[in-house]
């Protein structure tokens, strides 16, 4: 049976996301009992104790479908936004958004355009709806290259991906960037602000994405429960957008997308600010650590406003193998030259240091 004729031609091109490898993956050939995965941008840390009792509240009800509305996170996030319902959305995860929106806005003969490397799903989404996708260098800091992007805008661009903090480099775009970018552009591109690391920022320079937002222009604003409030295995994210292009990513979204748990769970965390807090000074540290240890080995590396650290190393697909036997799991950028190392808890970025000088540091 020839299955190309049921599968869409345009496929071909797509590859399927591939996630960051597992502890039990390489437990077998790490050559260590502990093992440390950094590869998938998740917090070290479990769920906030308020969540988990959320979440524990949940199970008993999992006999009936999750409420597909989302009402009372969506509520939620209108009260703590100030944003009217309607300019709400919620998905498995942003990177459920992402998809909706360019399912609900490209056709083929349009094109995307964004910088890489950076997240591999503005690429996937643009391809499975038929669209061109336009991938721009990023500049020097690690930063999306708004001017480069604007520059290669034409009138078939329907959507501009900009992240910030970027993934993986971890740099941002400030907000005087964004204002002249914005400012510049037509009312017939929507601009989609994913806003996935936002909880971490430092920088007083970076785009408060957000305040950009006002349920009027093509700008939507994408954030999510998986980083900072450590809820990646329930999968919530939400976002800000005008009312049109809610009601259309409602027709397409999964009904009951947002199960009964990860709703419990990502409402406790919204409130929970002292929890947030105290989790972003360890994050901090963590980093510190990293950059002390890569300044250290003479290992040059992007600073980062994010949970994470671009490093570049002389042989990343090696490097990333023998930091793999040392039990700390990384993810590998070969082409870019370089690796995102995320920032463990405390005994994890111990763990790290020390492999890092195991294979970097002056040999006697």
């Amino acid at each position: 049976m020839d299955w190309k004729t049921f599968i869409r031609s345009n496929l071909d091109q797509v590859l399927p996301y591939q996630p960051g490898l597992r502890e039990e993956q390489i437990r077998e050939i790490a050559q260590v009992d502990r093992i440390y995965k950094l590869s998938s941008n998740e917090s070290p840390l479990s769920p906030f104790p308020s969540a988990l009792k959320a979440m524990q509240e949940a199970l008993v009800n999992l006999n009936e479908y999750p409420d597909g509305s989302v009402n009372k996170l969506v509520n939620a996030l209108s009260e703590r936004y100030q944003v009217p319902v309607e300019q709400i959305i919620v998905g498995n995860g942003s990177n459920e958004l992402i998809d909706d929106i360019a399912q609900v806005c490209l056709e083929p003969g349009d094109n995307v355009v964004y910088c890489w490397p950076s997240f591999i799903v503005y690429r996937s989404c643009a391809q499975i709806a038929g669209a061109e996708y336009r991938e721009i260098p990023l500049n020097d800091r690690g930063t999306f290259d708004l001017d480069a992007m604007y520059a290669a805008i034409d009138e078939h661009t329907k959507i501009v991906f900009v992240c910030t903090p970027n993934n993986p480099t971890g740099g941002i775009v400030t907000d005087e960037e964004l204002t002249c970018f914005l400012d510049k552009l037509p009312d017939s591109i929507l601009v989609v602000i994913d806003a996935a690391y936002e909880e971490f920022v430092d920088d007083p320079t970076n785009v408060k994405a957000f305040a950009h937002f006002d349920g009027i222009r093509p700008i939507v604003v994408l954030r999510t429960f998986s980083k900072a409030y450590a809820l990646a295995g329930v999968r919530c994210g939400y976002g800000f957008a005008p009312a049109p292009l809610v009601l259309a990513v409602n027709k397409v979204r999964e009904p009951f997308n947002i199960n009964s748990v990860g709703q419990a769970g990502a409402l406790a965390s919204l409130t929970d600010d002292d929890e947030l807090a105290r989790r972003l000074v360890l994050n901090r540290a963590g980093k510190a650590r990293l950059y002390e240890c890569f300044e250290e080995l003479g290992l040059k590396y992007l600073p980062s406003e994010a949970n994470f650290v671009w490093v570049e190393v002389p042989q990343p697909a090696a490097t990333f193998d023998a930091l793999l036997m040392q039990g700390i799991i990384v993810r590998p950028f070969p082409a870019a030259g370089g690796l995102r190392v995320g920032i463990g808890d405390e005994e994890g970025v111990s763990a790290t240091v020390a492999v890092f000088k195991q294979l970097f540091g002056k040999k006697a």
